[in-house]
């Protein structure tokens, strides 16, 4: 995906890009489409089309970020969650789209290549590249000799030592930091004790299937499928002792099974939109350790256990959440080289709102924290427009705060 003004030194950008299946005429703001398949097998087109068009919406949602035009409170929001105005880093910028992943999220080396290739002869000014590719590739190297900045994701490998993957000192490098917004959802116990965790959980519109009642409570502490098998939920709150790796069979148990709402401690709180997709509309919450604790004692004190689960409400300002580096985000130096320290900034990428269709999506990632840099980068061409990709980082680097 490349990101930018898409002309440079006065040289405009001819490429009108490709139309393909599913796919409409060119807006103000993309000015241009490519899709590649050299290199892909024939399986990953599945489920997709052959055409620029974003079917898995990540591209959307990290384009957006980067430039996406300014929007009003009352029409961005994730079902009435985290509602403001949105607007991407660089909301005049133009987009060039260069679609080398698939529907699955695979990204093959060849098709990556020659998009850069493409964005190179297109004289883009920003690359903003949110996948994961080899430090021994120097397709980017290439990009930044033509004066192209190239804004890279750190990886969500997690949070131990060398666990990021291009370390390449010629590109900026962005790991992801939480935010000052959260998302609190109110747990009342059968007891009137309050749990606050966090979640996605909407109440749908003209519907009745949130009505304020309390419900029996299991808590298990495991919860894989081996370990729920038999298990009546339904009409149930299930509480989950997840270590992360069963959240997913929890989830699916519960809804087809006519489960009632799911509680998960220490699951990575970093991620509740795939949280709540994967519920399906029931509402799943994430609580921290402690509050998992006094759930489950207070299921081990009671005789006839019940809870009830609030719609999520959002807060910000909450200096304490944020910035942080989030649990999943990769982290340096490069393994390599290990005097190269890596990454080079971090950005939010924590539950961020950005388009996803014709609608928002709450998401997290390196992928979502690289667009903002990308947009920053943006903006300061447009003001130093003689700066080096190697000016503009270290701008962005030795001011970043």
């Amino acid at each position: 995906m490349g990101t930018g003004r898409c002309h440079q030194g006065g040289k405009e950008n001819a490429r009108l890009g490709q139309t393909g299946e599913a796919t409409t005429a060119g807006t103000r703001k993309v000015i241009g489409a490519q899709f590649y398949t050299v290199g892909v097998p024939e399986e990953y087109f599945k489920g997709d089309s052959l055409s620029p068009r974003d079917h898995n919406n990540h591209g959307t949602h990290t384009a957006s970020i980067a430039a996406g035009s300014a929007v009003e409170e009352a029409a961005a929001s994730f079902h009435g969650i985290a509602a403001g105005v949105a607007r991407g880093g660089a909301p005049h910028a133009r987009l060039a789209v260069y679609k080398s992943c698939w529907s699955d999220g695979s990204c093959f080396e060849t098709a990556v290549l020659a998009a850069i290739d493409d964005a190179i002869h297109d004289w883009v000014d920003v690359l903003s590249l949110s996948l994961e590719m080899s430090e021994n590739s120097f397709a980017a190297l290439h990009a930044v000799k033509k004066g192209i900045v190239v804004v890279h994701t750190a990886g969500n490998k997690g949070y131990l030592m060398q666990t990021i993957k291009d370390t390449s000192p010629w590109v900026i490098t962005v790991a992801a930091t939480s935010i000052d917004r959260s998302f609190p959802t109110v747990i009342t116990l059968g007891n009137k004790q309050q749990i606050v965790g966090q979640s996605l959980y909407y109440q749908v519109k003209n519907s009745s299937s949130y009505r304020g009642d309390f419900t029996n409570l299991i808590c298990m502490p495991f919860c894989t499928a081996e370990d729920l098998n038999g298990t009546d939920v339904k009409g149930v709150i299930l509480f989950c002792n997840d270590k992360g790796a069963t959240f997913l069979q929890a989830a699916q148990y519960i809804v087809d099974n006519g489960g009632s709402g799911l509680i998960v401690s220490p699951t990575i709180v970093d991620d509740l939109f795939n949280i709540a997709e994967a519920c399906q509309g029931i509402a799943c919450v994430v609580v921290d350790i402690a509050d998992a604790d006094k759930i489950c004692q207070y299921y081990d004190d009671s005789s006839s256990p019940l809870a009830k689960i609030e719609p999520a409400c959002t807060v910000t300002g909450n200096e304490i959440l944020a910035p942080k580096v989030a649990s999943f985000s990769s982290r340096g130096p490069s393994v390599t080289y290990p005097a190269i320290l890596k990454p080079d900034i971090a950005a939010p990428g924590v539950n961020i709102l950005a388009a996803k269709k014709d609608s928002y999506a709450v998401l997290s990632g390196t992928s979502q924290a690289a667009p903002h840099v990308a947009g920053i980068v943006a903006l300061l061409k447009v003001l130093h427009p003689d700066w080096s990709p190697a000016a503009l980082k270290s701008a962005i680097v030795t001011t970043g705060s």
